[in-house]
């Protein structure tokens, strides 16, 4: 009786994870397909609480960049280069605290990223949850973090979350839009603890070319 109770659950977990990677490459199919698997880099604007927010995407090379600016001029940048981050602000450099580099590498496997089938095949696809109005909850793990992809009934993405360094964070998606062959949502609302972020993204750029100065520390104020 033992021996057929654990053959059950095995295969149990096995149809779990293969109905919920499936979830996922249907999401990855409707979001793009080979085009969302082909995103080497991205560049997007943004407006979040009034501030304009640029933010740069290198996924080979593991680099991401996000600037604010306002009244024309840059106020703050965040990098995270290859698990090392610094921040800029009032015109001076400091190292960036782990849970923040943390939180930044997520963005590789978080959302609409996390859909491209080599994130999906890197990280480890636990199981999928049924939500309320026919939507799925999937839960994938990498590196100790854990991400969530709800997919609704229409095989779309619209909502997702993540927990690195042991912070949660929730991000409610919808605004669809094509890019480049790439249905990307333009409006976000974050919640990490009691802290809510409404994002409204302006503009997305796929694959375009950086160089050296993209990445610069910023001069002196």
């Amino acid at each position: 009786m033992n021996e057929t109770g654990k053959t059950s659950t095995i295969t149990t977990d096995i149809s779990h994870h293969t109905d919920a990677k499936a979830l996922l490459l249907k999401a990855n199919s409707i979001h793009g397909d080979s085009k969302l698997d082909m995103i080497k880099t991205m560049r997007y604007s943004a407006t979040i609480m009034g501030v304009k927010a640029i933010s740069y995407v290198d996924i080979p090379d593991n680099r991401i960049r996000i600037e604010l600016w306002e009244n024309g001029k840059m106020v703050s940048v965040e990098q995270e280069e290859n698990g090392d981050g610094w921040q800029w602000l009032n015109g001076r450099k400091a190292p960036m605290p782990a849970a923040r580099i943390a939180e930044m590498k997520s963005t590789f496997y978080s959302g609409l990223l996390g859909l491209r089938k080599p994130a999906i095949n890197q990280m480890q696809v636990l199981n999928m949850q049924k939500l309320k109005n026919n939507t799925y909850s999937v839960l994938c793990k990498l590196d100790g973090n854990d991400y969530i992809f709800a997919i609704n009934d229409k095989n779309q993405l619209v909502a997702e979350a993540n927990k690195t360094f042991g912070r949660t964070s929730i991000s409610v998606l919808s605004d669809l839009r094509p890019v480049q062959g790439i249905m990307i949502p333009f409006h976000e609302v974050v919640t990490s603890g009691i802290k809510k972020l409404v994002i409204q993204y302006d503009s997305f750029e796929i694959n375009p070319a950086f160089n050296a100065d993209t990445w610069g520390v910023p001069a002196g104020m």
